[in-house]
């Protein structure tokens, strides 16, 4: 797993970037920092706030490849105050809920654009 914190931040490819973006919004609190339009209005390119944390949302694009990115293995963690409130939010917008490979881990909240969260809270006191 990778947490948001991690070096620059992660780079999200996804088959619709403002949709992306909207769930983010909405579900993480995340704070767009700066897009980048194309001439038809659609963003191609954002970078977002989550946390304190940045990570970049752009569109995918080729020629002949599915969009999105179903079926990638790369698994995100993001805290979160309140981890199960995320979760209906979560849902409510149109995620699902995978179990986790390991029984000790927590389960796995997959986004509209295919992409795996883990949703924790703030670390507890010794």
């Amino acid at each position: 797993m990778r947490a948001l914190n991690d070096g620059p931040g992660p780079h999200l490819t996804v088959s619709d970037t403002t949709e992306a973006i909207a769930f983010y919004t909405d579900v993480f609190d995340a704070v767009a920092l700066q897009r980048e339009c194309l001439p038809d209005g659609r963003v191609l390119h954002a970078e977002l706030a989550v946390g304190g944390h940045r990570l970049t949302v752009s569109e995918w694009w080729e020629a002949g490849a599915p969009a999105g990115a179903e079926g990638r293995d790369d698994v995100l963690t993001i805290e979160r105050a309140d981890p199960e409130a995320v979760l209906r939010r979560a849902l409510a917008a149109g995620a699902r809920v995978e179990p986790a490979a390991d029984p000790s881990r927590q389960p796995l909240l997959r986004d509209p654009a295919g992409l795996c969260w883990t949703v924790v809270g703030p670390p507890r006191p010794v």
